[in-house]
């Protein structure tokens, strides 16, 4: 059987075409991106950097301590992100998502008038660990699940997309305002831009698809239990696979800029790079979302993954220069970009949208593991080592093993199968 007789088997012909369910949820289709990209996603990539910087020169906190609360957000997403999909599933994403926004906007606020003592900031960022939690992904790909199946990963695509806009504008906001105003100002400016824009676009917009008299009448619920997920072994290998590409990228991204130096490359050359990566990113969600649609998603794991394993063996040889540093920028990038969707999607083919965000956040919370320490261990190893030489050869391993993983997936279940019902 051929992928192209797989997927015509794997995902259903009947209902409306991927152009229709467009045109019918396009509008809860802007919603998740305009609350993803507002959300708490890109806040430690995009802006914690630039209010270090702030604080460091105003307050004289040192940049590891003001960087340690980043580490809160995985935490607060092992202890709680499962609490948080289950109250997604039973009460309504739409609920969780205008709460969580409202609690991360108070939370600026909370930083922009905290005392000078680092405890009241490391109080600070955990009341935004916890009550923004659902402003993650996990809540707005239930809503993406449900109105989307064949143009599903494209919608994925786009909501994600979001976070690549914010990552391109918000650190000129922050600049300009941190510079005339100031850094408390700064967090104010930014926190307000979920109240003021993200806030009443979801009011307004997202919404999950209302059931038709017809399905409510069915005996089925697509999906399955929570219990009967965990005991299957393809949720620990799609845990596996994700906790890999995960620390495979993160480790990399930004420890980039160091790894180039030490290629020889200048650090306006090296941060030109990082810039290619961070439009790469945006562009690996659209093209993951696209190829998901059309192709077996474990196959487009691969797609994505051989051409940044090849690059990374480039940029391990001797003598490696820019364009060995470009390609390992942009494919990085690509599998970066394609990590929350290919993950989403396939939650949502493999174990059914019944309890999708409880399940979701559990993968999300392993996912948020491996991206949030890879950072730190990687370090280490370029301090052990004295160079990025195993660190290279580290995410290259990572993405064969997860990749492997995917693999060993099987099928998607057909609908009425064992993963359509309770």
């Amino acid at each position: 059987m051929t992928f192209a007789d797989t997927a015509e088997a794997w995902v259903p012909d009947a209902g409306p075409s991927a152009l229709d369910e467009l045109k019918r949820g396009w509008r809860p289709l802007v919603a998740c991106s305009v609350g993803i990209g507002l959300g708490l996603s890109p806040i430690p990539a995009y802006t914690a950097g630039i209010f270090a910087m702030a604080l460091e020169q105003d307050i004289g906190w040192s940049r590891s301590q003001i960087l340690v609360p980043l580490m809160f957000i995985p935490v607060a997403l092992v202890v709680l992100g499962a609490v948080v999909g289950r109250l997604a599933d039973r009460i309504g994403a739409r609920k969780v998502a205008i709460c969580s926004t409202i609690g991360l906007s108070l939370s600026f606020v909370l930083l922009a008038t905290m005392s000078r003592n680092i405890a009241h900031f490391y109080a600070a960022w955990a009341c935004l660990a916890v009550f923004s939690l659902g402003t993650l992904p996990t809540t707005y790909a239930r809503v993406i699940t449900g109105w989307f199946d064949k143009a599903r990963g494209l919608a994925l695509g786009i909501a994600l997309a979001g976070t690549g806009l914010t990552g391109a504008l918000a650190p000129f906001y922050l600049n300009w305002v941190i510079g005339a105003y100031g850094w408390r100002i700064g967090y104010l400016a930014y926190g307000a831009l979920p109240l003021v824009i993200a806030l009443p676009i979801l009011t307004a917009w997202l919404k999950e698809p209302a059931r038709s008299p017809q399905a409510a009448q069915m005996p089925t619920v697509e999906g399955i239990a929570v219990r009967t997920a965990l005991r299957d072994y393809r949720f620990w290998a799609l845990a596996f696979a994700a906790v890999g590409l995960a620390a495979g990228t993160s480790g990399l991204m930004p420890n980039l800029v160091p790894l180039l130096g030490e290629h020889g490359l200048s650090k306006e050359t090296a941060i030109s790079v990082t810039s290619a990566m961070a439009i790469s990113v945006t562009a690996g969600r659209l093209l993951s979302g696209i190829l998901l649609d059309r192709v077996w998603a474990p196959l487009v794991a691969l797609i994505l993954v051989v051409p940044a394993i090849i690059s990374l063996g480039l940029l391990s040889q001797p003598g490696a220069g820019l364009p060995a540093g470009i390609a390992c920028g942009v494919t990085i990038g690509l599998v970066a970009g394609a990590e929350f969707d290919l993950v989403a999607y396939l939650v949502g083919r493999y174990f059914g949208r019944l309890h999708f965000s409880e399940l979701y956040s559990i993968q999300y919370a392993i996912f948020g593991l491996g991206a949030g320490f890879a950072p730190a261990i990687y370090g280490g190893l370029r301090d052990h080592m004295g160079s990025y030489h195993g660190t290279i050869i580290t995410s290259a391993v990572l993405f064969l093993c997860s990749v492997a993983a995917l693999f060993t997936l099987g099928r998607y279940p057909k609908p009425g199968g064992k993963a359509a019902v309770r």
